[in-house]
């Protein structure tokens, strides 16, 4: 449902979504930036048409990986030409096709929506991560509160799996939506892997 979903939506996505105010991969590219060099190898997590990547890019980032799992989303971001390659993956089918410690960041922007399982998620993306490297992922205020997200990262971070924890205050995510612009916010979040 959901690549059928984004499949669909994917040819005006970024008009979309530009029209809303959507300002998360600038941010999350902004705080990734403040971590790591630009000789960095990142996974864009949920890349969609690439808007992450784009941003990455422009920030710097010479290589970047993107996985997603709609196929006409996919299209869209090779076009970019801002990714080294880029795969067709069901995220909420764990474990990610990847070896352990092959990135040295990696980024998921407007996908933990989907991905009901947080500990199960959050210990995929360090597996991938290389010890010392950085995640920073993005969370809807409303599903951070339901899926006790900060209780997530506190049991994993006290289990030595993350460490250095950063949750950002509650902030507008698409202030310009009509349906949700002022209900929905997000809170932006960083780690290093252990």
């Amino acid at each position: 449902d959901v690549a059928q979903y984004y499949d669909d939506w994917a040819a005006d996505y970024d008009e979309t979504i530009a029209h809303w105010r959507y300002e998360a991969p600038e941010q999350v590219v902004q705080m990734l930036r403040a971590e790591l060099s630009a000789e960095s190898v990142i996974l864009d997590a949920g890349c969609g048409t690439g808007l992450v990547g784009r941003a990455l890019h422009e920030a710097g980032f010479e290589t970047i990986d993107g996985i997603d799992v709609s196929s006409r989303s996919l299209q869209i971001a090779e076009g970019s030409g801002a990714y080294r390659k880029l795969q067709e993956v069901d995220m909420q089918k764990m474990p990610l096709p990847i070896p352990d410690d092959t990135y040295d960041g990696l980024v998921c922007v407007g996908v933990l929506t989907y991905l009901t399982d947080s500990i199960g998620t959050v210990c995929e993306f360090s597996r991938v991560v290389k010890p010392g490297g950085v995640v920073v992922l993005t969370q809807r205020s409303d599903l951070f509160m339901e899926r006790r997200f900060q209780d997530v990262l506190k049991r994993l971070s006290d289990e030595r799996i993350i460490a250095r924890v950063s949750i950002s205050d509650a902030r507008p995510y698409l202030p310009a939506n009509e349906e949700f612009g002022d209900e929905i916010l997000v809170h932006y979040i960083a780690f290093t892997v252990v």
